[in-house]
């Protein structure tokens, strides 16, 4: 008698699989950092095997691309289903706590993309500012091009800047607390000051008048090339083409890569750290001092733009030690603006302050960072005033004085 053969099932494939693949690539990018990820952490994140997952992607850095573009494709519409600013302003805040990591994807792990791709990443950025400038714009046709792309930029840094710290709040509260920090950059006064083109100093962390060694040389361009490739996909050799300098020359002064990333840390702590003192040691109410503290920040970031875009992404690939020390710095840095915006604005809660001090910091370091707009001449002046508008956002308090 002829047994009957068992009927083969085939398991059918998920509709969403590859969403949910590129769902999960988002997260572990964002947390882990896109080198220490492999193909076989995302497969075994979505439950399936990692040849099931080469059906999808050709590789990890077809991944990454197609998670950067994702994200970036979402903002757009969120951009271009809105029609005014206010409702822009309104919907981003929900979403933002949905996709709370999205910044540190096209920030920090974008970089590991060819140069091509890359351009055409921040193309797509560009025409998202250029949108939600043209909704700022309408609402306030007195401004020109430029100031709306300004305040565009920022109102996007606010959005993303949650992305850089893990505050909570609850979730309506969370939203309203975004839409009012957005809602004050997007309505905020520009040119209530004139503008000073003030040029940074050696307080504020220039290498103004310093001998140029060979030792710096070599730390500058080894900061250069963090920023802009990433720690990882830098070579020492990378470094010494770059400053001119041989291989046994970089071992001289730096024995490892990692020494390269020590000492720039290092370096970009004391120089915050002076011009923190200088804004701290002057008489005045605490307004003024918060004043003089958000200036001698944007003086920071506007004379070390690469090693702003290093603190930002390469922390993590820091010595333990060192890690943690850089963790605490920032730590303790935060808390001191939160504790001067408390002496400004008594009772403020401590979860909405740290969000909106986080926020003034990103909205420097990004509009800083963003092409023509980080060339204003007027740019310190303009930041100053951004910054102003989120601190206060809400807030009943007396002018500066300055």
């Amino acid at each position: 008698m002829q047994t009957e053969k068992p009927r083969r099932t085939s398991s059918r494939r998920p509709p969403d699989r590859k969403a949910r693949i590129v769902a999960a690539a988002a997260e572990l990018f964002r947390t882990r950092g896109y080198h220490n990820v492999s193909l076989a952490d995302v497969a075994a994140e979505v439950g399936i095997t990692a040849p099931a997952l080469y059906r999808h992607f050709r590789g990890k850095p077809d991944l990454l691309l197609q998670v950067v573009d994702a994200t970036i494709a979402t903002i757009a519409e969120s951009v271009a289903a809105t029609p005014d600013i206010d409702a822009y302003l309104r919907s981003c805040a929900s979403q933002t706590l949905d996709r709370r990591g999205s910044a540190v994807l096209w920030q920090r792990e974008a970089r590991h993309l060819p140069e091509d791709r890359r351009k055409e990443q921040r193309r797509a950025l560009s025409d998202i500012a250029d949108r939600i400038g043209d909704l700022v714009g309408i609402a306030r046709p007195e401004l020109d091009l430029a100031d709306q792309r300004l305040l565009a930029w920022a109102v996007l840094a606010v959005f993303g800047s949650i992305s850089w710290h893990r505050t909570s709040l609850p979730r309506r509260r969370f939203e309203e607390l975004l839409y009012r920090l957005a809602h004050a950059v997007a309505h905020c006064p520009l040119g209530t000051r004139p503008a000073v083109r003030t040029a940074p100093t050696a307080a504020t962390g220039t290498y103004a008048g310093l001998a140029m060694s060979r030792r710096e040389e070599i730390l500058i361009e080894a900061i250069r090339l963090f920023d802009e490739r990433g720690f990882q996909s830098v070579s020492t050799d990378d470094i010494g083409e770059a400053a001119g300098a041989s291989g046994p020359s970089i071992y001289k002064h730096f024995p490892t890569k990692t020494d390269l990333l020590v000492a720039a840390v290092m370096r970009g702590g004391e120089q915050r750290r002076v011009g923190t003192a200088q804004a701290l040691s002057q008489p005045g109410s605490p307004r003024e001092t918060l004043d003089r503290l958000l200036r001698s920040y944007i003086h920071f970031v506007l004379s070390q733009r690469h090693l702003i875009g290093l603190l930002i992404g390469e922390l993590d690939q820091l010595p333990e030690k060192e890690r943690k020390l850089a963790r605490q710095s920032q730590r303790e840095y935060l808390a001191l603006w939160v504790r001067l915006l408390d002496e400004v604005r008594p009772g403020l809660d401590t979860a909405e302050a740290r969000t909106a001090v986080v926020s003034v910091l990103t909205v420097v370091d990004n509009t800083v960072r963003t092409g023509a707009t980080g060339e204003r001449p007027d740019l310190v002046e303009r930041l100053a005033e951004i910054g102003t508008a989120l601190l206060l956002s809400g807030a009943d308090v007396e002018p500066s004085a300055g």
